[in-house]
Parts: C-alpha cells; structure tokens; sequence
C-alpha cells in the first residue's frame, strides 16, 4: 500500500523554523514547502514528463500562500497529463509570466525599485532589457555559462567595457535572487573568471576646458548657438544654464518646475533625483533666474519639464542633446556636458584665495558624497548645511563666466 503524505497546514508552514541545513515539508502530489537556512520559505513542485524529473518554482511564502500554491499544483498536473511540460507553458501555472530569465529579472527589478533611485532603476532596467535580449525568454535553469559570456563579449567587442562589468554583475545578482527564491539550483555566473572574462576598462576622464581663454571664447560660443544652428528653445536655454549651476546632465535634463522656486532663487532637487541619494539645494545666480524665467515663459504650462523634447512635451531633451550641441560648436573630444563640472571645480579650486572659499564648500556645492565617513553620518540629511557659503561661491562663479 503506497505511503500517504499527510497534508501540510497554514499553521505548520507559519512554525517551520529555520535549521542548520535547508529542509522540505510535503504537501503531497509533487508540492512541497521548501525551508531554506536564512528564514526564506517557498513552495515548489516536481513532476515527470517523458521520462525525464522537472522541478519547478511556484513562488515565495506568504506572498504565494498554501493555497495559491495547491491551485498551482492542480493546473500543473493537468498539464502534465496533456504531455504539456508547465514551465514551458505560456499560460503558465506559477501565477508569474514564466521561469523566464526575463521573468525573473522583472522580479529583481521590482524588488530594487524601492533600494534605488528612479534613475539608477531606470538605468539598469534599460541595461538588462536591452543587451539580454538573446536570453529574455530562455528558462533560467537552461542558461549555459557560453550564453552569458556571448552577451558580454559582444559589448566588450564594441568597446563598451563599463557596459559588460556591470551587466554581468547585475546578471550575478538575479542569479542570486534566482537561486534565494527557489527559481534555479545554481548560480552559474558565480562559476565565471571575471578576472579574465572582462576586459579592463581605460581610464578615461570627461572632456572638459579648464583654460580661462578657452572658457571665455566657450561662452561666447554658446550665446551664439542659437542664430548659428536655429536650435530648439529647450536645447538652447539648457546649453545656457549649466555652465552657471553645472548639475549633472540627468539633473539639468529631468528638471521639473515643481523644483525650481523663484520667490527663494534655488532649486530643490529630490533625493530620488541624486547620485548621492540626498535632497540637494542649489542656490541660483542672478544669470540663472533669467535663463530660467525666460524658459518659463516660452514653455506655456505645457509640461512639467523645464526642457522638454522638441518631440513631445511628456519626456524632457534626450541624453545626448547638450553634447551634441556642443560638438555643432565645434568642441568634439574637447567638452561634454558633464565637462561643466570639471570645468566649475578647477577654476574654483585655482581661485580659493580669491573667494575665499574651502575646498569643501566647492564639493558640497557639486553634491559630491562626503569620503569621510564620521563626516558623512554627521551631515547626512543637512541639505541647507553651508548654503549662504555655497550662495556666495555661486555668485561669485556667475560673475567670473560673466566677464567675457
């Protein structure tokens, strides 16, 4: 007589205490409770089809519940019965899109989206969706090492060597989500050399002028930008306001009105926003406020952008926008948009006896994370911290781009 398996219970699965070693409670018919040695508790079923032993996932404990994951079992074993293997069914009984790499990415993105800011979040989601094309649909558990290191060699190949390290560490880290949640048995990229897979990346700085004449005739090139090229007000303005408040390009481009206050002249600019995670006050020049109002002006109310696309007034100027300006000037592997920055701390710091201003207001005043790790828990949420200082260098830098 075959062995009966005693059903589990919701108050069974809610004691199971952690062990030493991960442990399986059963529920019958294939389905069981796995108990991992880190408190984690997810449900997963195995099954035959043609001969061959599957296993498949069915999801997290308690967000998947007993009962959820019986349901589960039932339409698997149905599919089963039909000679339809259910992890490579599209109507899938797992209660997510399938076991997808591409599914289970969406899982780890999700699951990051309140650690990271939107941009960071929007970065490494466009990284992933475009360059794991090859892989989006492939079952996680039939992903070969050779498929992985493909996608990086071809990025590598073209030159982009940042682009291949960091995609293969975020490719790691689904693995590891993969693997914690019951999805695959292994991480494969674990068991890859990054030593020897991934090229070195040449260190290389953004192109900036540092030159006080080459500065001068930079600014004189950029007023006449507009009857040179007939460009767009928003590249326009925007190639007109970062050399006064050199934020970096992400923050001039996804600028909202809701952050700029006229009636104190700042900018106030949501951590979300941020490299450094921390909301961020920039104190506006006099130069700034009318490029700003003039923007204001031309905009209209149609969007909350102050530069929007000349496309549609739902997305701002695109990414390349202000560097391709420039390149029109005639500052090809001269000056970027983020050469604004480099631009802003060399003079500063050359100046200091003429401001009269510490080193450290200048890199509070480019937001730049506090190295100093006592320092750093001591002001961490102070975003007004030296602001009359940061005031003052600000003035003082707007009047030095402003004697041409």
């Amino acid at each position: 007589m075959p062995k009966m398996t005693k059903p589990l219970s919701n108050t069974e699965i809610k004691k199971a205490k952690t062990k030493d070693k991960t442990y399986k409670l059963s529920d019958g018919k294939g389905l069981y409770l796995v108990v991992k040695n880190n408190g984690t508790k997810f449900f997963r079923f195995d099954y035959s089809l043609f001969g061959k032993r599957k296993t498949m996932s069915f999801g997290v404990y308690p967000e998947v519940t007993l009962s959820n994951a019986r349901e589960m079992r039932e339409k698997a074993r149905e599919n089963v019965k039909s000679g339809i293997d259910p992890i490579q069914n599209k109507n899938n009984t797992t209660g997510i899109d399938n076991n997808s790499f591409g599914a289970i990415s969406k899982l780890w993105l999700d699951m990051m989206k309140t650690k990271w800011s939107d941009n960071t979040y929007r970065k490494v989601e466009g990284m992933i969706q475009n360059h794991t094309i090859s892989i989006q649909d492939v079952d996680i558990s039939k992903i070969t090492r050779k498929q992985i290191l493909d996608i990086i060699n071809k990025l590598q190949n073209n030159g982009t060597i940042e682009t291949a390290n960091r995609l293969l560490n975020n490719i790691e880290r689904i693995y590891k989500y993969a693997v914690t949640y019951g999805y695959v048995e292994h991480n494969i990229v674990a068991d890859i050399d990054k030593q020897n897979a991934l090229k070195k990346q040449p260190k290389s700085h953004f192109a900036a002028l540092t030159k006080e004449d080459d500065i001068r005739q930079l600014m004189r090139d950029i007023k006449s930008y507009s009857d040179d090229f007939r460009a767009d007000s928003s590249t326009v303005l925007a190639l007109e306001l970062i050399p006064y408040i050199f934020l970096r390009p992400y923050n001039i481009r996804f600028l909202e009105w809701d952050e700029v206050n006229f009636e104190k002249d700042i900018l106030d600019i949501p951590g979300s926003k941020m490299k450094t995670g921390k909301d961020f006050i920039v104190p506006l020049p006099t130069q700034a406020i009318d490029i700003l109002k003039k923007a204001y002006l031309i905009s209209n109310h149609k969007s909350k952008y102050v530069f929007p696309s000349q496309i549609t007034n739902l997305k701002p100027i695109s990414e390349n926008t202000l560097t391709q300006a420039l390149k029109r000037l005639g500052y090809k592997d001269k000056m970027v948009a983020h050469g604004f920055r480099a631009m802003f701390s060399t003079i500063a710091h050359e100046n200091i006896s003429t401001h009269g201003h510490h080193s450290d207001i200048i890199e509070l005043s480019l937001a730049h994370s506090e190295q100093n790790k006592v320092k750093a828990a001591y002001n961490r949420d102070n975003k007004m911290k030296h602001f009359e200082e940061r005031k003052q260098l600000m003035k003082w830098w707007a009047e030095w781009l402003s004697i041409i």
